[in-house]
């Protein structure tokens, strides 16, 4: 690995620079492909785009957002996956694209760009960021949960409500304190939920409160939770939700936000001190502006083979990519496993097109899907087959482990399993 400034970049390379524009799933996954596949002949120069020096894996945000004392467990930094890979890496963000000016992009702040970057191949992968609606009071008063930072808010206002409650007599205000309300019911949502009532209720007696004194609601404007799952793996959900205390509010979506109350469409104030919003993602607001074909909902319009439609030297992978599957024509939905198998699909693609061959379509498919419930319950499915408990979470989490093997070495996947399981413990 190499980190360079953009100027470094800036003259032509003497081999085909494939630059990778994101640094989620995807851009990783393709950028550890390429360099892993890539034959010194193929004469490949591998260049990451990226703002951050680290992945942010939301998929395991449910094991940092309730009290971990390490919440940068769900960040993979650049210099722990690509130690020992010929990839440059360059921290800043893509700005612009010109793709009839000589294949090249430009980086660096909004309506200022600092430097352009010539290409061989750009793969666009910048990925989503959270869907906020213009919800009066919404940003103000919630919590998103998109990042790391955002896991770690959450710790500090659970942290604070706690030391209010300790300091109230009257049992309708620390009931008050303790009120949490998640907003959103797919995956994120249900999984930062699950934990807290998992978690909170052992905090609330170890301060000596009645863990009844907690209230935990999560909020779903559609008429049922988890809609990517079975119907039968969404009453199991529903079911171990309430078991665990969790009011569900379906069939009601968020109007308004004020201080201590979530306003719904029938009326309703829903009390609550803390309001963590989970409705959702978009596509890379700035991938519209890019000169590029893209479908209504923001997503860039890709061929069967993911490169971008009329633009024979851009790819598009992940979230920010409309693939549609040739099953039903249907557009894949954002998950972490398409993502992955995209980015593996055009790395390949890649290392053909440098050897001369004919570019391959992408095949989607998925072998299963699976939504903690708490740290150690679950439901999901594999292979046609239901399953919940904690196979689910067995299964869930091996999906980490097999991630980290692929973008990293047995040694990254031992030492994240080990944190892992600690932070089960």
């Amino acid at each position: 690995m190499r980190v360079v400034d953009p100027h470094d970049l800036e003259a032509p390379s003497p081999g085909k620079r494939v630059i990778i524009a994101g640094g989620g799933y995807a851009g990783i996954t393709l950028a550890v492909t390429l360099a892993n596949r890539a034959k010194p002949g193929d004469d490949i120069d591998i260049v990451l785009i990226d703002p951050r020096p680290f992945q942010t894996a939301l998929s395991e945000l449910d094991l940092v957002a309730a009290g971990t004392s390490r919440p940068q467990f769900a960040e993979l930094w650049h210099a722990s996956i690509f130690k020992n890979l010929p990839i440059t890496v360059c921290y800043d963000r893509l700005e612009a694209i010109h793709p009839e000016e000589e294949n090249s992009i430009s980086v660096g702040p909004r309506q200022a760009p600092t430097a352009r970057i010539p290409y061989w191949r750009l793969v666009v992968a910048t990925g989503a960021v959270a869907a906020i609606p213009p919800v009066p009071g919404l940003r103000e008063h919630a919590i998103t949960m998109w990042s790391v930072d955002d896991a770690f808010e959450l710790q500090k206002r659970i942290e604070s409500q706690f030391r209010k409650a300790a300091s109230l007599t009257d049992r309708a205000a620390r009931e008050q304190a303790l009120s949490f309300t998640v907003v959103g019911g797919g995956a994120t949502g249900v999984e930062i939920i699950g934990t807290i009532a998992a978690v909170l209720p052992k905090m609330v007696r170890h301060a000596g409160f009645d863990p009844g004194e907690l209230k935990a609601r999560l909020v779903e404007g559609r008429s049922d939770i988890l809609y990517d799952l079975p119907a039968v793996q969404r009453a199991r959900a529903r079911k171990r939700l309430e078991s665990m205390g969790v009011e569900i509010v379906c069939g009601e979506k968020l109007v308004s936000v004020e201080a201590g109350c979530a306003y719904l469409e029938s009326g309703r104030c829903v009390d609550t001190e803390t309001l963590v919003w989970c409705g959702g993602a978009r596509p890379d607001p700035d991938a519209v502006e890019w000169g590029l074909q893209f479908e209504k909902s923001g997503r860039l319009s890709v061929e069967s083979d993911l490169k971008v439609r009329d633009h024979h030297a851009i790819y598009a992978v992940g979230d920010v990519a409309a693939f549609k599957d040739p099953a039903d024509n249907r557009i894949l939905p954002m998950l972490a496993q398409f993502a992955i198998r995209e980015a593996e699909r055009a790395a390949d693609n890649i290392i053909s097109e440098a050897r001369g061959k004919d570019t391959k379509d992408f095949q989607p498919n998925m072998h299963g899907e699976f939504v903690s419930i708490g740290p150690g319950w679950g439901v999901g499915w594999m292979f046609r087959f239901n399953v919940s408990g904690r196979f689910a979470i067995i299964m869930k989490r091996l999906t980490y482990v097999l991630y980290w093997l692929q973008v990293g070495s047995f040694r990254l996947a031992w030492s994240r399993t080990r944190q892992m399981l600690a932070m089960h413990r």
